[in-house]
């Protein structure tokens, strides 16, 4: 079995200070096998915060894997956005901004999909969606589980715009077989396979809410505990109250089959 801990929209620089400690408990009694980070480590892609960013991930553990979102890359500092978008994440985060890392269970695969010509939208492009497609293929027995900061689906009322390819690339690698998408960005909590178009279901999305910022959206700052053995996986999130830290709220059972993803009934 592989465990893995998600979370997102760290937001540095509008982080809850006092949520912290309660979170790295969290994460150390879930005794997860990784984290995973998708994305929005700060607020403003400053050194002060990314500083911040790196001393939290440093607190951890256990290893970590991530990718950058949109707030990762400089808003204001136009040439860096332009020229050296990613300099300061690879100097304070990570040197690689898609990674890949195997598991007994898994294959976890970073996706960058961020846009230095969008300050919100994300894109990805061909040889990214290839690239995912060969790991799905492979059936070595582990499941292919794609960390990207933008969701590849959301619901019509969401304001922020789909990134770019998102549909191409969920037509493409629901072809390959069965997969996991792992997100944040829109800093609401989601659970869902994808059934309203050809093979969409061998997708299931998660998306992450805001792990430990201000911009939680009237949610509540959460992380999901991802257990995954086999074609099956276990969801459980967790929500911070100031007064307990993080516990369950809720629990979702999917198992990968021949027609998609199927809600495993509650025993």
């Amino acid at each position: 079995m592989t465990r893995l801990a998600l979370i997102a929209d760290l937001h540095f620089g509008r982080e809850i200070e006092d949520l912290l400690p309660h979170l790295l408990v969290a994460i150390e009694t879930a005794r997860p096998d990784h984290v995973v980070i998708a994305g929005d480590f700060v607020q403003r892609a400053r050194a002060s915060q990314f500083r911040r960013a790196r001393a939290f991930v440093d607190r951890l553990q256990v290893p970590w894997i991530s990718v950058p979102g949109n707030h990762d890359i400089p808003l204001y500092n136009i040439a860096a956005r332009l020229f050296w978008p990613r300099a300061a994440y690879r100097r304070h985060i990570a040197q690689h901004t898609e990674p890949t890392v195997q598991t007994d269970t898994a294959t976890l695969i970073g996706i960058d999909t961020t846009d230095p010509l969008r300050v919100q939208r994300g894109r990805i492009n061909g040889a990214q969606i290839d690239r995912v497609c060969a790991e799905i293929k492979k059936h070595d027995g582990r499941l292919a589980v794609i960390i990207a900061h933008h969701p590849f689906h959301q619901n019509l009322e969401v304001e922020k715009n789909l990134m770019r390819g998102a549909a191409g690339a969920l037509e493409a690698w629901s072809a390959c077989g069965p997969h996991v998408i792992l997100s944040g960005h829109l800093h609401s909590f989601l659970v869902e396979p994808f059934v309203t178009r050809k093979g969409g279901g061998q997708t299931l999305q998660v998306h992450c809410g805001s792990s430990t910022s201000t911009r939680h959206r009237g949610n509540p700052n959460d992380l999901a505990i991802i257990d995954i053995l086999g074609p099956d996986i276990d969801i459980t999130r967790h929500t911070f109250d100031p007064a307990d830290g993080f516990k369950p709220h809720s629990h979702y059972s999917y198992a990968a089959t021949p027609s998609g993803w199927k809600l495993k009934p509650v025993l």
